[in-house]
């Protein structure tokens, strides 16, 4: 059992999981605790952290009021602010959907603690970069969106998410917690058969939780449950929510000026799987796991408790529906380089690494650990490309690992040392 199997390997206290075929319900389960002080099981109406998966439902609220006509996606955003700088006249509703705005992310000390104070910090400072010249995901650029939906209408953004999706599609237990802090106090609404959140130290479970305050509601921190989640996801299939052609604007990738696709879409990820467009958000990094495969018609959700898991669940999921694709080997003509790539990633040696690099670090980061006791030990390594610059050689490997398969980038120096290792 795959999620059974995870739950083991990534000391994974809590999961729900639902998958939706063409609108309709294929499962809907709950495996685990969702506390373990109490003994709670989860359920398919178990509370989950959505995390930065909140920018989903914050797209959709978007093209509802589209489709409302009560802005477009290439409205310069200096529309709904009277003392914009000039810079935001270039910078459209799409561009900070998509994350190609060039908002900074760094709007200085101290740091605001309001929407309003957000998009008076961000108008002085100087763009980070030209608007749609590349894309970079950040908090800013949803805060301001989220300004504007509620310029748009006159109304919060909570408010905005129960008025076009919650309420229509009678999502009762997804919504905002309303936290506050205020001297080291926390207070927020009482979230019935709200999951608790873990982290697992190597040892033992121990609470763990980010807090999500108003101000990046646009951005994080809505509560959801699998059952409500495959309502929503069903919708979106009928075209109950929005039309199935703007569903398609809102997971076309932002093109850049060299032609190439960005990773982002409007509000959510894009990316090719198995040599498949997928599309969806995570968030936590894996609290919450959502991927569409717009061609099959399936969508697969994962939410777990777990706050250092690396998000694999969703994609082992999907694995038993997209085969996968036959590999292109290279020879080898220089297997001392894959070597030392293999021993890195068996043992996180950092003698393999070139002097003074950080090759490794992405790889022995929380993250990085919890990605590689996630997949398993190292079957296999096949070459699939390799490339020279100068005495640098970039490689790109099909590892198979016990659970998973995936492609990582090694780029070594001159002597088969690595310089970069992640991946790809």
């Amino acid at each position: 059992m795959i999620v059974t199997d995870q739950m083991d390997a990534s000391n994974l206290p809590g999961v729900a999981v639902a998958v939706v075929q063409n609108g309709e319900v294929t499962k809907l389960s709950g495996y685990g605790l969702a506390n373990l002080e109490w003994n709670a099981r989860v359920d398919p109406d178990t509370r989950f952290q959505l995390a930065s998966a909140t920018k989903i439902f914050t797209a959709v609220a978007l093209m509802r009021l589209v489709e409302q006509r009560r802005l477009t996606l290439d409205q310069p955003i200096s529309h709904f602010f009277d003392e914009a700088p000039e810079s935001w006249r270039s910078i459209t509703v799409r561009m900070l959907a998509n994350h190609t705005s060039g908002l900074d992310e760094n709007l200085g000390e101290p740091r605001p603690k309001t929407v309003g104070d957000t998009v008076a910090a961000a108008m002085k400072r100087p763009l980070a970069y030209k608007p749609g010249s590349e894309a970079r995901y950040g908090f800013t650029d949803f805060t301001i969106l989220r300004a504007v939906l509620e310029k748009a209408t006159g109304t919060s953004l909570p408010e905005i998410l129960r008025t076009e999706i919650t309420g229509p599609l009678g999502m009762a237990a997804t919504g905002f917690a309303m936290a506050d802090e205020d001297d080291g106090v926390r207070t927020g609404e009482v979230l019935t058969k709200r999951s608790s959140i873990y982290a697992w130290d190597g040892k033992r479970q121990r609470t763990s939780e980010f807090f999500f305050e108003p101000l990046g509601y646009g951005a994080g921190g809505l509560y959801s449950t699998a059952r409500d989640l495959a309502r929503f996801s069903a919708a979106l299939d009928r075209g109950e929510l929005i039309s199935l052609a703007s569903m398609q604007e809102l997971t076309m990738p932002a093109t850049l000026p060299d032609g190439s696709k960005a990773g982002f879409a409007i509000g959510w990820t894009v990316k090719n799987y198995r040599g498949v467009p997928v599309v969806g958000h995570s968030g936590g990094p894996a609290l919450a796991d959502i991927i569409r495969i717009p061609s099959k018609g399936i969508t697969v959700i994962a939410l777990t408790n777990a706050q250092t898991f690396y998000p694999l669940l969703a994609e082992r999921i999907v694995d038993l529906y997209l085969p996968e694709p036959p590999v292109a080997a290279l020879p080898d003509q220089k297997p001392e380089i894959a070597r030392r790539f293999r021993l890195a990633l068996d043992t996180l040696d950092p003698t393999t690494e070139a002097q003074g690099s950080r090759a490794l670090e992405p790889l022995r980061s929380t993250f990085g650990k919890a990605y590689l006791a996630g997949v398993g030990p190292v079957r296999s390594v096949t070459l699939l490309s390799e490339r020279a610059s100068g005495d640098d050689i970039t490689r790109t490997y099909q590892v198979r690992f016990s659970r998973k398969t995936a492609e990582f980038l090694a780029i070594s120096d001159g002597a088969g040392r690595l310089k970069v290792l992640r991946p790809n």
